[in-house]
This record gives C-alpha cells, sequence and structure tokens, in this order.
C-alpha cells in the first residue's frame, strides 16, 4: 500500500543512533518518506515530537497516513483515517445537532460527542502545529495535505490540554524551489463532481509559493418522506436529500528562506460548506408514557394521567395539540393509531436507514472557516533553535435539526461564530555532547465564541445563547538524555493556567398558544428569563511524563512511559429550567501508563509495532438525562472514575515488491470504577464510542503493464464489534459489529504524469449507525444517522 501505518507506545523524547538521525533530517528537507533499501518497507517521518524524525525511533503511539492514500480511497475528508488506525474513531457529525460539520473524535475510549462550545473535545485536532479549538469546521478537507499523523495516548507535555485521548495532526504540503501543479477531477455515485487543482510555484531561488484550490459536490443519500395528512399515503419528497457535499476550498502558502538559518513560512486558508442537514432518521418513538393509564370515572386519576404525559414531548402533542384529532385517549382517541397521520408514533419510523420524515424547511448545513498562520524557523546558533508558531482562525457555522416528522416536536437551530487567536514559541537544542535533547516552550490561546441555539419542544421554545470567553497560558519543557549508548530517559512537564468566563442568556421564548412566560417557580426577576449571571471557571494544572526507552539492537526496540493530561472544564449550557447561575463542570483527567516494543524483521521486510497500556480516568465529563418532568434537559457531569486497558498492534510486509500488506489490531477493555449521582449510567456500562476489538487489514499488488506504467489492484477491509454512541449505552443507540470493505484499482503511467483510479467504498452496502440522540422519557424520540452506503468512483489526475 501506498502508506505504512506504525504503532508505538510511550510519551516521550528519545535520542536515537546517529545514522538515523540524518537519515530523519535528510527526510524532513525533502518533506517524503525515505524508502528502505531494496523492497522492505519504507521510512516515514514523523512530528510526533515536535520535530522531524524517524517514526521508528519516536516512543510514541503514532499512525501516518499520506494524501495520496486518502485520495486513492476516495477521501474527501480526515475522518476517513479511521478507517485503518487502531482505537480511533471519527465522525463527522454529532447527535442531536443537524450539522454536516462537527468532528466526534475518539481516541482509547476518551473524546467528545457534544458539539455545544461550552464542552472541550478530548481529543486535539491541530493544523500545522495550530489548535482548532471548536469541533464545529473540525473535519478538514483534503485540500493539498502532505499527511495525517494519529498520536494515541495523552500529548499534555508537548501538546497541552483537551489531548487526553491524543491527539490529530494535519501537515500540508509546503512550497518549493521547483514549478509543479496537478490537476485532479472525480466523478462517481450521487452524481459526485470534484475538481481539484494545485500549482506549486517559485518567484526566486529564495522565494516560493503555493496555492491550491478544489470543488467538492455529491448529492445527498438520505431521502425525504411525505406523508399526506388526510389519506396517510406516503410518497417521496421533491426536497433534496440530506447527507449532501457541497464544499469550496482553497489555500495559499509562501516559504521565504531568508537564509541558510531562518524560515519563515506563511499561510492563509478558506472553507465554504453549503449543505443539506447531516441527515437523521427515526429509530423508535414513545407517544405516551408506558404503563401508565387512568380512571375514567376518577378525575384525579385523569388529571394525573395528562399532567405527566403533557410533561413529555410526545404526550404533549397527542393530548394537547392533536388531541381533537382522534389522538388523546382521555377523549376516546388512540395515540398508538399508525394509520392517524396526525398522532405521533412509530409510523414516522421507516425501518429504512436511508429514508425520514425530516421536515425539508429544517434543513441546513452552513459553514464558513478561514485562518492565517505564520511560522518562523531559526537557528539562532548551533545547538540552539528558535520557532513561532502564531495563528489566527474564524469560524462560522450555521445549521438546523428537526425530529424526523411532519410535526414541531424537536426544532433546533445553532448560530455560532468562534475566533482564536494562538501563539507558541518554542525553544529547542542540544547539550553535554549531544547526549541532551531538549525543549522548552512557551503558549498563548484567546478564544472567543459567540453561541445561539434556539430551540422549540412542540409548542415551547427558548433561546439558548451565550458569550464565551477563554485564556490559556501554558509553558512546557521536555528532555532526553542518553544514559548509554542504547538507552534513553525522557523527563517532561507542562504547566497550564486557563479562565473561562460565559455570558449566558437563555430566555423562554414562547411557552404555547401565545401564552407568556409564568412566573411560577423562577427565580428571575423577568418571567423570560432562565439564566442570564455571567460565570467563570478556572484550572491550575501540571501534566508530567517520564519514560524510558532501550535499543536492544538496530531492529529492535523497547520503552514504558507514564504521562498525565488534563480536559478543561466548563458549562451546562442546555439550561431551560430556570435558575439564577449556570451549572458547571470541572476538568477531567487522565494518567497513562504504556509499555511497547518496534520492531522490523527479514531484512525489514515486516515490521510489527505492539502497545499495552492503562489509563485511569476520573472526573469524566458526561452528558446525560436525569429523567422525570425535565428530562428533555441534559446534564452534564462529572460521571465518575473509569479504567482503560488495551493493547495495540500494527505490522506492515513488504516480502516481494509487488506486494504490501497492512494488519492492525486494538483490543479495549473499559470499565467504570465509580458513578457520580446523577450521572444515568449502568454499572456495567461501556465508554461510548469505543469497540472492544477493532481490527483492520489490507492488500496491494503492483502489476508492471510494460513500458505503459503500473496497475496497483488494492483493498482495505475493517472490522469492529459492537458500539454504543451514548454514555448510558441505550440499546437504540448500539451498532452492531460490523465489517467494511473497499476495492480499488489505480493505474499510473511511467512517467508518473497521469493516473487513473477507480473504486468502491462500503462494497458489502453495510449500514452504519454513526451518532444519534434518544430520550425516550422526556423528548419521546431517538433518531440516529448512517454512514454514506456503497459508492462507486473515478478519478484521473495529471501532475507535472
Amino acid at each position: 500500500m501506498g502508506s505504512v501505518f506504525i504503532g508505538a507506545v510511550a510519551s516521550g523524547q528519545a535520542v536515537f543512533a546517529q545514522q538515523d538521525a540524518a537519515a530523519a533530517k535528510d527526510v524532513a528537507q525533502d518533506g517524503t518518506a525515505s524508502e528502505a533499501a531494496g523492497y522492505g518497507v519504507g521510512e516515514i517521518v514523523v512530528t510526533a515530537r515536535r520535530r522531524a524524525e524517524s517514526l521508528q525511533n519516536t516512543p510514541v503511539a503514532v499512525s501516518a497516513i499520506t494524501s495520496a492514500v486518502l485520495e486513492e480511497k476516495g477521501a474527501t475528508n480526515i475522518a476517513a483515517v479511521a478507517q485503518s488506525v487502531p482505537s480511533l474513531t471519527f465522525n463527522t457529525t454529532a447527535g442531536n445537532s443537524g450539522a454536516s460539520n462537527a468532528a466526534v473524535v475518539f481516541i482509547r475510549g476518551i473524546g467528545q460527542d457534544d458539539f455545544f462550545p461550552t464542552i472541550d473535545p478530548g481529543v486535539g485536532i491541530y493544523l500545522d502545529g495550530v489548535y482548532v479549538s471548536r469541533t464545529l469546521g473540525g473535519v478538514l478537507d483534503t485540500v493539498d495535505l502532505e499527511q495525517v499523523e494519529v498520536l494515541r495516548g495523552p500529548q499534555g507535555t508537548l501538546f497541552g490540554k483537551n489531548t487526553i485521548g491524543g491527539a490529530v495532526q494535519i501537515t500540508t504540503k509546503k512550497p518549493g524551489p521547483d514549478l509543479q501543479g496537478s490537476l485532479e477531477a472525480t466523478t462517481g455515485r450521487f452524481s459526485r463532481a470534484d475538481v481539484k487543482a494545485s500549482v506549486n510555484l517559485p518567484l526566486s531561488d529564495t522565494l516560493f509559493t503555493r496555492f491550491s484550490i478544489a470543488s467538492l459536490n455529491r448529492n445527498g443519500y438520505i431521502t425525504i418522506l411525505a406523508k399526506n395528512p388526510v389519506t396517510g399515503a406516503v410518497s417521496r419528497s421533491d426536497a433534496p436529500r440530506l447527507g449532501d457535499i457541497s464544499t469550496m476550498a482553497g489555500r495559499a502558502a509562501l516559504r521565504w528562506k531568508a537564509s541558510p538559518d531562518l524560515t519563515v513560512d506563511l499561510a492563509a486558508d478558506y472553507t465554504r460548506k453549503r449543505e443539506q442537514s447531516s441527515g437523521s432518521t427515526l429509530l423508535a418513538t414513545q407517544p405516551v408514557i408506558p404503563g401508565l393509564g387512568f380512571n375514567p370515572a376518577d378525575p384525579a386519576s385523569i388529571n394525573n394521567y395528562i399532567f405527566a404525559n403533557a410533561n413529555t414531548v410526545g404526550g404533549f402533542h397527542n393530548l394537547i395539540v392533536a388531541g381533537a384529532q382522534d389522538c388523546n385517549p382521555v377523549f376516546g382517541g388512540n395515540p398508538l393509531d399508525q394509520n392517524n397521520p396526525a398522532c405521533f408514533n412509530n409510523q414516522y419510523v421507516t425501518g429504512n436507514p436511508y429514508t425520514t420524515f425530516y421536515e425539508p424547511n429544517a434543513s441546513r448545513s452552513d459553514l464558513d472557516v478561514w485562518g492565517l498562520t505564520g511560522v518562523v524557523d531559526w537557528e539562532a546558533m548551533p545547538g540552539l533553535g528558535v520557532k513561532s508558531i502564531t495563528a489566527y482562525r474564524n469560524t462560522k457555522s450555521f445549521f438546523m435539526r428537526d425530529d424526523g416528522t411532519p410535526f414541531q416536536l424537536i426544532e433546533l437551530q445553532t448560530d455560532q461564530t468562534a475566533k482564536q487567536f494562538s501563539e507558541e514559541l518554542q525553544f529547542s537544542g542540544k547539550a553535554f555532547d549531544d547526549r541532551l535533547t531538549w525543549l522548552l516552550g512557551l503558549f498563548y490561546l484567546n478564544e472567543k465564541v459567540d453561541f445561539d441555539n434556539p430551540a422549540c419542544f412542540s409548542f415551547v421554545c427558548t433561546g439558548v445563547s451565550t458569550r464565551l470567553e477563554t485564556n490559556s497560558y501554558a509553558a512546557f519543557a521536555q528532555g532526553s538524555y542518553a544514559v548509554g549508548p542504547a538507552t534513553n530517559i525522557t523527563l517532561g512537564a507542562r504547566y497550564t493556567n486557563e479562565k473561562k468566563t460565559s455570558d449566558p442568556n437563555n430566555v423562554f421564548i414562547d411557552i404555547g398558544f401565545g401564552l407568556g412566560p409564568l412566573a411560577i417557580g423562577n427565580p428571575n426577576a423577568n418571567p423570560a428569563t432562565i439564566i442570564n449571571t455571567p460565570v467563570a471557571v478556572k484550572f491550575d494544572n501540571v501534566s508530567p511524563m517520564a519514560s524510558i526507552d532501550h535499543r536492544w539492537s538496530r531492529n529492535v526496540m523497547t520503552y514504558a512511559s507514564y504521562s498525565k493530561g488534563v480536559k478543561g472544564g466548563g458549562f451546562q449550557q442546555r439550561v431551560i429550567v430556570p435558575r439564577i447561575l449556570q451549572p458547571t463542570f470541572g476538568p477531567e483527567k487522565l494518567t497513562a501508563y504504556e509499555v511497547g516494543a518496534k520492531t522490523d524483521f527479514f531484512d525489514r521486510r515486516l515490521r510489527v509495532n505492539v502497545a499495552a497500556f492503562q489509563s485511569d480516568y476520573k472526573d469524566l465529563q458526561v452528558t446525560t438525562f436525569p429523567g422525570g418532568a425535565n428530562s428533555i434537559e441534559p446534564v452534564q457531569v462529572n460521571g465518575g472514575k473509569a479504567r482503560i486497558r488495551g493493547v495495540e498492534v500494527e505490522a506492515t510486509a513488504h516480502p516481494i515488491e509487488p506486494l504490501t500488506a497492512n494488519f492492525g489490531l486494538s483490543y479495549l477493555d473499559t470499565e467504570y470504577l465509580k458513578i457520580a449521582p446523577g450521572a444515568v449510567i449502568p454499572a456495567n456500562a461501556r465508554l461510548p464510542f469505543t469497540p472492544k476489538w477493532s481490527l483492520s487489514g489490507g492488500l496491494a499488488y503492483r502489476f508492471e503493464i510494460g513500458s505503459a506504467g503500473d496497475l496497483t489492484l488494492r483493498g482495505d477491509w475493517n472490522y469492529r464489534t459492537e458500539t454504543f454512541l451514548s454514555a448510558d449505552n441505550t440499546p437504540i443507540l448500539r451498532q452492531p459489529g460490523y465489517h467494511m470493505v473497499n476495492v480499488l484499482a489505480t493505474f499510473e503511467t511511467a512517467s508518473k504524469a497521469v493516473r487513473v483510479t477507480g473504486g468502491i467504498t462500503n462494497l458489502t452496502d453495510k449500514a452504519v449507525l454513526m451518532s444519534g440522540f434518544a430520550d425516550l422519557q422526556g423528548s419521546s424520540l431517538a433518531d440516529g444517522t448512517y454512514g454514506r452506503p456503497r459508492e462507486w468512483y473515478l478519478s484521473i489526475r495529471y501532475s507535472y
């Protein structure tokens, strides 16, 4: 295959053999992975420790996937890396959102599935070393990418907060001294029409530029159905399908080699999306509270029945809104009658993952992202390097979410603008006859978010909004000392000081039937106010790490590590029960222990890397529904303690020149050790988005077609055991174990100027539940979004 998937363990710094360091330096200079002699497994270079070095000498659990592999797979965004990386889940939409670009990333059982900006992610996403703070807009497109690296385990020392699960590093192609360019066009199922173009244009011997642009378009795959309100007849709606792709993206970069010791990189990027909602389909309904009846001769019994059901979304609709249309059992109606289109019940559960009764007017997902980055890399003197990374990013998103029925049960819209400025200053060097390799750094992040999330639950509508500001400061240091010719000890630590403020303004817009807000039970002076008092959360944290590695021979290295990480606290924004202060929650913390080995066999024809780890996870932040009358208000709590144990294996084989084989495995055993009061999590629950077993494999064989070029046939397979998509492990949001198969064929001319690729993704047409929302008790429904079905594609690329 075109890339090498390699895992390792430990989280630290190593000093490797002098000849390997020189090789890593050569690779870093030309930006490509050097191939081993003959047909052995090729070397690959990563920046997992904030410097370019050979992956096999990097004691960090990291997988690296090249842009060529992502393009061959027909991928349009970085989420495709999850098909090959152990212990990684990367979905493109969050439950209860409707957004088509909301990153849900979990590594080793740790992540975040909520898109609200009041909750931090558990896995950090980095673009050319710049932290991307929000999940909205975090599913970056594969436009002019060089490589994607996935670092597993806490990266608190070098990468900071919100990387307790790991980090995803995206590296773009940099301008160079040669005139180069490419043009690629792709067609496929659902009227796919993608066009990508890039050009590398040197302006002088020291000034280089690079420009890239992409237009990605594909129709949706989820059909909206319509039901006649009188006859109940079902037909296909004329509305556009949900889950489409409509993206314009561009990037401009400039590199100035001011001197042999000073390089300046400037870059600007922009992405624009105008898409339909991600597309959810109804999975289950609860029209009225099950098991609750009434005595027709007892007014108190009738009142209790009506009051209890009216406090649920489905019950309010059937008893109040549609009560006169034979949906209220108190007056002889039947809310379970699936032949009555006016009643909310399972008649709107289509049973088909690719159809829905979604309201077309509530389908929209817009995104505008732009950013500026400046990197100055200066070798101030022999043994001392200085690097500055300055960046500004602006993300504006607007999207809508419907309940999958013709009724107004749950309708949400989100309007968010996030602005972030960050500065990182690094000092690095060597000392004591190069036995000590050290790195010192300072980091600052300022983020401002304007967030507006009006929501309607049947006839009750609320405004949910806030203004957030985060100021985060950090200082970090890491050093690796060669205590012997083959043994290195690494120590590091990071200090973080952070303050977040929230200025919420949650209000009642309408409580139904034109009635204004009621003052009963509201502690605020204005009966329309839910919360409007500013609050703040602060935390200080030190994240240490220590590791030791030993190279037993040129082909075998073992290591062990200890590290800690932290994820910041936040605010409970989904508040619809009036109160004075906005609820807050604290940071969650993780301590990890790892051992492992990196090995090469048979003259580097076989590479096998193994990692075993245990993570002690405490003060977990989980989204739950306490239940009862207020269960439409989800609550974010520090939900207790958990333990995660696992093993990861990655292997690459190149036994003969035309054949490459890859294999990956992860085993994750998760267990809650303590569950805090109020967290609705069963005692035997597993962490969400965390299959116990994940396996992947791939084969690629290259045929020489005379002097014309090469034909490569490739197949990729991955398997995951059952996965729960919610912290409470509700069976409705359970994805059973499944297999996924992708195949492709690529022909490349001998001159490498033309490449033609044809392939099929999801060959067996497996419907896989990717995200969902379930709250039968209060919201009266559960819905979910499924991944894309089987698709074919054909692309042609010309390079010069």
